[in-house]
């Protein structure tokens, strides 16, 4: 693991990245994984304890965020707001502290946008016990976390790239449930780039899962280069970037703060 850094002053200036990544938090006690898989594409990963418990990043929560995990159940809850926190914390290291406080508005699809600044990318996951967040100035971008688990037959054949089905059920269930959980973060991080979600047919996403990175039309993904390490930790983790494409119509002329906008994507 690299070594921890601490997080940077929420009202000095947007951080510059460098490709790589890193862990984030006190030193001896890193809370966070920042990676940065292509310039100005910048992805955190965080269990959801942790974010929830960092005062600099719960603050940013807005009131209509804490509505809509109100009306779920508790465990829904937790990594809702959690997956929240830690792209407002990403974003006030990122793009700035405005845009970190500012209402997120889903598109039809569910896609998370900032009405305010609609050229930034954003995009956020959760699984089990872990959140991730993704922000890419001026690109489309998708960020997926899967906790590996059995999957279903028929998700095993849906989901595969062409031949691999028979290989992975030949596998042992810890071995295939992973390799699985690669292939599916992967292409639903392409989808979620380009805001189309299960309409977008991500099983048609061909993934080797001992890859590193690949393409899908416009876009580029990539794991992180932890993703092979002993400390890799029981998580899948890709993110998808690429030139923006149309965005669906969403209500861009939402003030920045203010109107609640109550967003209920993932």
């Amino acid at each position: 693991m690299p070594d921890a850094v601490p997080l940077p002053s929420a009202a000095g200036p947007p951080a510059r990245r460098q490709l790589g990544a890193r862990s984030v938090g006190p030193p001896g006690a890193p809370w966070a994984r920042l990676w940065t898989p292509a310039r100005g594409v910048v992805v955190a990963l965080a269990p959801v304890d942790a974010v929830l418990a960092t005062p600099a990043a719960v603050s940013r929560l807005r009131p209509e965020e804490y509505r809509s995990a109100a009306g779920m159940a508790a465990w829904r809850a937790r990594e809702h707001l959690a997956g929240r926190a830690l792209l407002r914390l990403l974003l006030a290291e990122v793009a700035g502290e405005e845009d970190a406080r500012a209402p997120l508005v889903p598109e039809p699809a569910g896609r998370p946008r900032l009405p305010g600044s609609p050229d930034t990318g954003v995009s956020i996951s959760h699984s089990g016990p872990y959140a991730a967040a993704a922000v890419a100035p001026g690109l489309d971008v998708g960020v997926d976390a899967q906790v590996p688990r059995p999957p279903l037959a028929a998700l095993l054949c849906r989901c595969r790239a062409p031949g691999s089905a028979a290989h992975l059920a030949n596998l042992p269930p810890e071995r295939a449930a992973l390799a699985f959980a690669r292939i599916w973060s992967v292409q639903e991080a392409c989808v979620k780039a380009r805001g189309t979600g299960l309409s977008g047919a991500p099983w048609r996403v061909r993934v080797d899962p001992g890859s590193q990175a690949g393409t899908s039309g416009t876009l580029h993904w990539r794991r992180p280069p932890w993703h092979d390490a002993a400390d890799a930790g029981p998580v899948a983790l890709a993110c998808a970037f690429g030139p923006p494409e149309a965005h669906p119509a969403h209500p861009a002329d939402a003030p920045r703060s203010g109107r609640d906008s109550a967003s209920r994507t993932s």
